[in-house]
């Protein structure tokens, strides 16, 4: 009988690992199908690219709205609820693309997916910490963090190659479909949490969510999970143009260089182990510091040492935010649901921000700008670890 307990806990963890690792890539390259379609959408609708590009914004706009809803109020609609009626909504959402004829209607419709998509990215992470015991909560906090990643390639590989067959349009109908397997996979093969008994009050939840960023035991992670996606993002903008204006690379081959970078996130397997040897704080300080080696190797003109920068880059990346999500769940208590949220949030608002770096027009300027950056947040994990060890004493 204890065998067969056993095997049935394996048969649900594997189903559990593989629904958050698709629903975490095919929902975040969301963020990123549109920028291989931008010319094609621009023709249909036959308006300028820097109009189309809007389609971003809208979507990344209400997607950050999204994070703060859905993860603050999952917890009375339920979280296995949440995710699934959110992948429902959008699988119809994306079907509806297809048969849009007028680009201020389309924009609103990426507005309305960017929402939906928000069901999960925190509300994942909450259902994780509810669900799995301490063991398995390491590995599938990584498997999502490297969906996420991996995402922003994945992504653009998936649209341009959807759109070489199908157009514009298919890449939507594609994604609906996928939406759609994943619906019945959540309804299926994800186990359903209990809900607390008595759920706070809308009112309180938003009371509560708006006090936890400044709070003092946060106040240096979440400054630290701005820098994170700031630095990811303002790192690849600064690589790709690089590439591009100075190297002479067309986009095909910056973004296959950019996928061999996507090798660090190998690293993000072991990231349960390193922090259980050399602590949560540890990790989060040694992932910065490779992320600042990364940058660094980055300033050689040699591909090469470029290639290796970037995989340097994201093996920091990939080990840093598991960690910093434990932290700060650990850290959040009784408002864990909300302290991810807020993470989420301050996550995709440190990415909006790293898009904006393209003001800085010098690329070894801009190396520069994201090295004092990683050094200020060093610096913020060196404290919170000063912290931890005055309270401890």
């Amino acid at each position: 009988m204890d065998n067969l307990q056993f095997n049935k806990k394996d048969y649900s963890m594997f189903h559990i690992i593989t629904f958050f690792s698709l629903t975490a890539i095919f929902i975040v390259s969301n963020l990123y199908i549109m920028i291989p379609l931008l010319d094609s959408v621009s023709i249909t609708f036959s308006i300028s690219t820097t109009q189309a590009s809007l389609s971003i914004s809208a979507f990344s706009f209400f997607y950050a709205f999204g994070l703060i809803f859905f993860g603050s109020l999952s917890e009375r609609f339920g979280l296995k609820e949440t995710i699934s009626v959110g992948l429902f909504i959008l699988t119809i959402l994306m079907i509806v693309s297809y048969y849009i004829s007028n680009f201020s209607a389309f924009l609103i419709l990426r507005g309305f997916q960017g929402f939906w998509a928000a069901t999960f990215a925190p509300v994942s992470f909450i259902y994780i910490f509810n669900v799995l015991s301490l063991k398995h909560q390491g590995i599938t906090i990584a498997v999502i963090n490297t969906g996420f990643l991996s995402a922003g390639v994945v992504g653009q590989l998936f649209s341009s190659s959807i759109h070489l067959f199908w157009g514009w349009e298919g890449v939507f109908i594609s994604l609906s479909l996928l939406y759609l397997f994943l619906f019945i996979y959540s309804l299926k093969c994800l186990p359903r949490p209990t809900k607390p008994a008595q759920s706070r009050s809308v009112h309180l939840l938003i009371r509560t969510l708006l006090k936890i960023p400044f709070r003092k035991d946060l106040r240096k992670l979440y400054f630290i999970t701005f820098t994170i996606l700031l630095t990811f993002v303002a790192y690849y903008t600064a690589l790709e143009n690089y590439y591009s204006t100075i190297l002479g690379l067309p986009p095909e081959n910056t973004l296959v260089i950019r996928s061999f970078g996507l090798t660090g996130l190998l690293l993000t397997i072991l990231s349960n182990k390193i922090s259980g040897r050399i602590g949560f704080e540890n990790t989060i300080f040694m992932g910065l510091t490779l992320m600042l080696t990364g940058v660094l190797c980055s300033t050689s003109s040699i591909i090469l040492f470029l290639i290796f920068g970037s995989v340097i880059f994201v093996a920091g990346t990939s080990i840093t935010i598991p960690s910093l999500i434990y932290i700060i769940s650990i850290k959040g208590a009784e408002n864990k649901s909300l302290a991810i949220s807020m993470y989420s949030f301050i996550l995709l608002i440190g990415a909006s921000f790293g898009s904006g770096i393209t003001i800085i027009t010098n690329y070894y300027a801009k190396l520069a700008f994201l090295s004092l950056i990683l050094l200020c947040s060093l610096l913020s994990i060196l404290m919170e670890k000063r912290s931890q060890l005055v309270s401890a004493s």
